[in-house]
């Protein structure tokens, strides 16, 4: 009985501490920044930086997938020349439920999803700052 009740407690706090996923949409204005594949650069750079791992989907997309701790997700990204969109895709070990239109998850998620937004908006900063132009050839 003892054992049933420890079970319930846990469960009941883990429902407390569960957040809704969040998803990261962002509008920005670089002037130096002027077409999606300066922002593609920006996406892969932040990736590697903070541990994603990144891969081309579509030429305005990409997958990422990020593990630490026997946990792992996965998100889209979706991006232009004047914002981006981090969406939760799946997770295994972040005890995600779904409730409505609403994904819950272990709150590590939001966190590890707003380090690799303030790095994408770093990278993007960057590529402003220094006038850069992507690339023609592939990240």
């Amino acid at each position: 009985m003892k054992r049933i009740l420890a079970l319930c407690l846990a469960a009941g706090l883990w429902a407390c501490a569960a957040a809704p996923a969040l998803r990261v949409e962002k509008d920005f204005s670089f002037p130096a920044v002027s077409n999606a594949q300066q922002v593609k650069v920006a996406v892969f750079r932040a990736c590697a930086k903070q541990g994603w791992k990144c891969s081309p989907v579509t030429p305005d997309s990409a997958e990422a997938a990020f593990a630490r701790d026997g946990r792992q997700v996965w998100v889209d990204i979706a991006y232009s020349p004047r914002s981006y969109a981090i969406v939760y895709k799946h997770s295994t070990g972040l005890h995600d439920t779904q409730k409505g239109q609403d994904v819950l998850i272990d709150p590590i998620y939001n966190r590890w999803v707003k380090r690799l937004s303030a790095q994408i908006d770093q990278e993007l900063q960057k590529i402003n700052q220094a006038g850069l132009q992507a690339p023609s050839q592939g990240v």
